[in-house]
């Protein structure tokens, strides 16, 4: 709760309580001063990005309103009408008391590692390549990178704010934007994280394990803080890719914002006016395989514009943002400011990860580099389609939200045994579901953006409706578990007990997912129809690698 919320709410309820006391001596000069204090304080809160302010500020004027006509009511003659009054400005009241509380102001989860976070923010120009997405033919690709690090902060440095005053105005407003109300997470700069800005890095640190991250589509780097943090705090060098255009608007270090592209933003909103194309549905509700398969192979090219931005456009961008990143960074072509924490970050053998469409990035990104060492994978399809019915070459670990509700989402009732959209993705079928390095699970109770850190951000009931029923310690103490503990014991080759451990931790929620049954649907084909099948597929594969 911010200071602006603590006064709100103390002069609201002061003002209501007044109200209802006919007969307090000074009535109305208490009504009058606390629901002046009222307005004041929630006009400041908006002016401060507290966009839930806003209607205390309104509660505190209408109660000044109201008082005036009663006293007008009484200077005619006529009799106020208390009982009225009193119900509206308590409703209004519980309206503006309901925004400060669905909506709390707390700092994040501290990570539980043995080290103190670092993180800092610097750009990398790819001059290969220009006019990319919505750049001007010519102007070189440009990407806001953000890495967490274990640290030596100065006594007294403060952690840096979920998002800093400028995020608050381009980036968080932006992705506000994409979700109808752009102020609605603006109010997150005044979140504390627990990563300190630009600190030293820790002295001894050695070499650091390395994870790549991607955000999801329209998304940005910090959307996954609390993991970043974490996974810091164990030691891990973590660098997330924003990628512009693609992304809320980027605000990178020299103060310049690289905007939406408004091809993204055409995307999203024809999406949500027309729907899901009929063969995208078909593609991931169908219980039949035979229909299911089908349909995802012939997703990609197939479904019209702009439904197939992600497929033609982003899908190529993403991958060749992170192969360019990783590059830059294993040679050392970076800004001073970060040239201490990449010297000390091990680039050789990389976990892979990424959320929603930064998954299908990472998936990706492990298919074509043997950098990649381990991959992570938070609830994302596969949109490239290199991992398409082929075996991933490294391990993996997929998180999947509650798969009840990936059906929901798409407007299909969910069947009485739910499939993964990646039943196809990251094995052979003729042997998936049998390689023990290849982990997939389902967290209970849980929705797509669950997954991210903006559980945290909003309390039921209104997160239920959002992110998932399951607790906010759950929602993110699965992927904090899981994903440590997987790149610990891939990454850094520990005996951890991994997944045994976490799922004991973690029982009541998470279940494995098991591929068994495309496995046995695949090899009680006859092998003629197999082999056509098997053609289809290497044709989308040679799609899929073809420049675009």
């Amino acid at each position: 709760m911010t200071a602006a919320d603590g006064v709100l709410v103390a002069a609201l309820a002061l003002a209501l309580l007044a109200w209802c006391m006919r007969r307090l001596p000074g009535r109305d000069v208490v009504v009058a001063l606390a629901a002046l204090v009222s307005l004041g304080a929630g006009l400041y809160g908006a002016w401060d990005q507290r966009w839930q302010d806003a209607p205390g500020a309104l509660a505190g004027g209408l109660c000044l309103l109201a008082l005036a006509l009663g006293r007008w009511r009484r200077a005619r003659g006529r009799r106020p009408r208390p009982l009225l009054s009193g119900l509206l400005l308590g409703l209004a009241v519980a309206v503006a008391l309901a925004a400060v509380v669905l909506f709390p102001v707390d700092d994040l989860p501290a990570p539980d590692g043995p080290f103190a976070v670092g993180v800092r923010d610097f750009e990398l120009v790819d001059r290969r390549r220009t006019g990319v997405l919505q750049a001007a033919p010519g102007e070189p690709r440009r990407l806001l990178v953000r890495v967490w690090y274990p640290a030596d902060p100065a006594p007294g440095a403060r952690p840096r704010a979920y998002f800093d005053a400028a995020e608050a105005r381009s980036t968080a407003r932006g992705f506000g934007e994409v979700m109808g109300f752009a102020p609605m997470l603006a109010y997150l700069t005044h979140v504390g994280t627990h990563g300190y800005p630009d600190a030293p890095l820790r002295a001894a640190a050695g070499r650091l394990p390395v994870v790549l991250f991607s955000h999801g589509y329209a998304g940005y780097a910090g959307s996954n803080t609390v993991l970043m943090e974490r996974l810091a705090s164990h030691g891990y060098a973590v660098y997330a890719v924003q990628h512009s255009g693609d992304a809320s608007p980027t605000r990178l270090p020299s103060g310049a914002v690289e905007p939406m592209d408004p091809g993204l933003v055409e995307h999203l909103r024809q999406a949500l006016a027309d729907g899901l194309p009929p063969l995208l549905r078909r593609a991931y509700t169908e219980d039949d395989l035979d229909v299911r398969l089908d349909a995802q192979l012939r997703v990609a090219r197939e479904i019209p514009a702009p439904a197939n931005r992600a497929l033609w456009t982003s899908a190529p961008v993403w991958l060749a943002d992170r192969l360019f990143v990783h590059d830059a960074l294993q040679a050392g072509a970076v800004p001073a400011s970060v040239a201490e924490v990449v010297a000390a970050s091990a680039f050789a053998r990389v976990g892979e990860m990424g959320m929603s469409f930064g998954g299908s990035t990472a998936g990706a990104v492990c298919q074509v580099d043997r950098r990649c060492a381990a991959l992570v994978n938070l609830d994302g399809g596969d949109f490239h389609f290199t991992p398409f019915a082929a075996d991933v070459p490294v391990p993996l670990l997929m998180i999947h939200a509650d798969l009840r509700g990936f059906y929901r989402m798409l407007g299909a009732t969910p069947p009485a045994t739910p499939r993964s959209f990646n039943d196809f993705s990251y094995e052979r079928l003729d042997a998936t579901g049998l390689r023990p390095s290849v982990h997939r699970l389902v967290l209970r109770d849980s929705l797509h953006a669950g997954l991210t850190d903006n559980g945290l951000f909003v309390r039921r009931p209104l997160r239920d409706l959002l992110f998932g029923s399951a607790p906010g310690a759950v929602l993110t103490g699965v992927p904090n578990a899981f994903v440590l503990a997987f790149f610990d014991h891939y990454l850094r080759g520990l005996d951890n007990g991994f997944p045994q451990v976490q799922y004991r931790r973690y029982g009541d929620w998470v279940q494995p997912y098991d591929t068994a049954a495309v496995r046995h649907w695949w090899l009680a084909k006859p092998p003629a129809e197999r082999a056509a099948l098997q053609q289809r597929i290497d044709d989308l594969h040679a799609w899929a690698r073809a420049p675009r």
